[in-house]
């Protein structure tokens, strides 16, 4: 098809698309009308073997769950194979997680010290005690 955009001429062929008949049948305003579906083109799934919940079980290339058979291991085995396997970037993860809940605290303690100054600037004695209560609470 040819087609014109600001002078510039150029060919466009739309992408064709294969169209399937469905067996459905139906009525619109009287008339006998079928659906049509695009043929999807199938998209390989990734095979994988996982585990939910303590079931070990493998996805196919279809899709589809397998159940796998393993052999039954005792709970030790396991609980020292795992600090073996842990990755790298598990351990990095957790070690910025700690050093966020670090500084997270570190943060409330600070907050808290200025609000206690300010409280016993201003003479308050009951916000005093509370905040001294929440401070012993924090440590």
């Amino acid at each position: 098809m040819k087609l014109c955009y600001r002078g510039v001429e150029y060919d466009y062929n739309p992408p064709a698309l294969e169209v399937t008949e469905s067996d459905i049948v139906c009525q619109y305003r009287g008339r006998p009308l079928t659906y049509s579906y695009v043929r999807h083109i199938p998209i390989p799934q990734p095979v994988a073997t996982l585990n939910y919940r303590g079931v070990a079980y493998q996805t196919n290339a279809k899709g589809q769950v397998e159940a796998v058979n393993t052999p039954a291991e005792s709970i030790f085995a396991k609980l020292s194979g795992f600090s073996q396997r842990t990755n790298p970037m598990a351990q990095a993860r957790r070690e910025l997680l700690r050093e966020a809940a670090q500084t997270h605290q570190e943060n409330i303690r600070r907050s808290l010290m200025h609000r206690l100054e300010v409280a016993r600037a201003k003479g308050n004695e009951v916000l005093v005690r509370q905040l001294e209560d929440e401070m012993h609470q924090i440590a």
